[in-house]
């Protein structure tokens, strides 16, 4: 099998390259700092390049909070660096300002690029790659960092961080986790802190090199003799917590838990014991009766209907669908359809769409067949409601044209 540098897909395997994805869960994830280093300097061209995050600063098509400027652990408000552009009656807000931007970039401040994934198709697939490897949510954000510079302030993240050093250099200093993995809720609180004399590591990143840091791990980073340009790939993990969640709100439907506290349960102690008394048992009931089948498989929809759907591709030569456009249901789509009081629920990917009943034969008969066109389906429903049948589950995703 070839180097994933060389077949220039980049995917988790590249990043982590030459350690293996088992050897990687099992001795770094969650668990300890990974450092990759002496991997050649071109290794991100494919992905992202100097030049690149030059011209989308240059060009100033990236508008606020697409672009960002920081300086001393602070961002800049945004109108220190943007411009709002009138256009007859409508107003352009937050156009960057390219030569204020580089004017504090030269004085210091660091340039960031949030959500840069969203904009870079290289990067939108990398992203959507590591999710459906991993289940858990993927962003990237960019930093260009001018020599002489320090970034942020000693903090930690809350969720795993892939750094990839695209140009330049930059001197990071890691310490130990003041909080073990901690949840998105459990931000980093500095006034609570006292940074270690001594770091747990600390090194240079140069072009091509990787770092993995698990949440928790606090760090902070300067520049001296070089500028730097680096991506941070951020995966917020759904944990224990959330799953847990899922039990939580299943005991809406349960009608002992519905129940009001005790009147004067703050205040009376002796009705405050009655609820220690009656709570375990009522949580005791809601473990042993749950479905957890239903529960698991329940959240599982919930986070791919959250998971983005990759980036779409506009064509300026497409024709609406007719009564006589063949039509069949997309390869690879998972779905279900069920009832649900007067409604029908069409479970697609993850997602949750309501129909009106009186479209259940129209779509029983799309599911079944190999292919069809919108004046075939049962005529329980009239043909234009039969072509805005078909018009809508396209939108979806579900159909796709012959």
């Amino acid at each position: 099998m070839s180097k994933p540098l060389e077949r220039g897909i980049f995917e988790l395997s590249t990043l982590i390259h030459p350690v293996g994805a088992e050897a990687f869960f099992a001795e770094y994830w969650e668990s300890k700092p990974l450092l990759l280093q002496q991997r050649g300097a071109a290794y991100y061209d494919p992905l992202l390049s100097i030049e690149n995050i030059e011209e989308l600063i240059s060009r100033g098509d990236v508008r606020y909070p697409a672009i960002r400027l920081a300086k001393g652990g602070a961002f800049f408000p945004p109108g220190a660096y943007t411009r709002d552009v009138r256009y007859g009656d409508e107003i352009f807000r937050g156009v960057p300002d390219v030569e204020k931007i580089f004017t504090e970039y030269s004085t210091g401040a660091s340039v960031t690029l949030p959500a840069l994934h969203q904009s870079w198709p290289p990067l939108n697939r990398l992203c959507a790659q590591m999710e459906a490897e991993l289940d858990h949510s993927v962003h990237t954000n960019a930093y260009l960092t001018p020599a002489g510079a320090t970034g942020f302030t000693p903090h930690y993240d809350t969720h795993e961080v892939f750094v990839l050093q695209i140009a330049g250099r930059k001197h990071w200093r890691i310490y130990p986790p003041p909080l073990a993995l901690p949840h998105r809720s459990q931000a980093f609180c500095p006034e609570q802190y006292t940074l270690p004399a001594q770091p747990l590591m600390q090194f240079e990143l140069q072009a091509g090199d990787l770092l993995y840091l698990p949440r928790g791990y606090v760090h902070t980073t300067t520049t001296v003799e070089h500028f730097s340009a680096h991506v941070t790939i951020g995966v917020t993990v759904y944990t224990w917590v959330e799953l847990l969640s899922e039990l939580l709100q299943s005991a809406i439907g349960r009608a002992e838990f519905r129940r009001a506290l005790a009147p004067g349960f703050v205040h009376r102690p002796e009705r405050r014991l009655a609820l220690r008394e009656q709570f375990k048992p009522l949580l005791d009931a809601l473990a042993r009766d749950v479905d957890i089948e239903a529960l698991t498989d329940g959240f599982a929809r919930r986070v791919r209907a959250a998971q983005p759907r990759g980036s779409a591709r506009f064509r300026a030569d497409t024709k609406l669908i007719g009564p006589h456009t063949p039509l069949r249901v997309a390869a690879g789509r998972e779905f279900r359809v069920t009832r649900e009081g007067g409604e029908l629920i069409l479970d697609l990917d993850g997602r949750r769409v309501r129909l009106q009943s009186a479209t259940a034969p129209a779509l029983e008969a799309i599911c079944r067949a190999v292919s069809f066109t919108p004046d075939s389906l049962p005529t329980t429903i009239s043909l234009d409601a039969r072509v805005a049948l078909a018009r809508y589950l396209h939108g979806l995703g579900l159909l796709e044209r012959l």
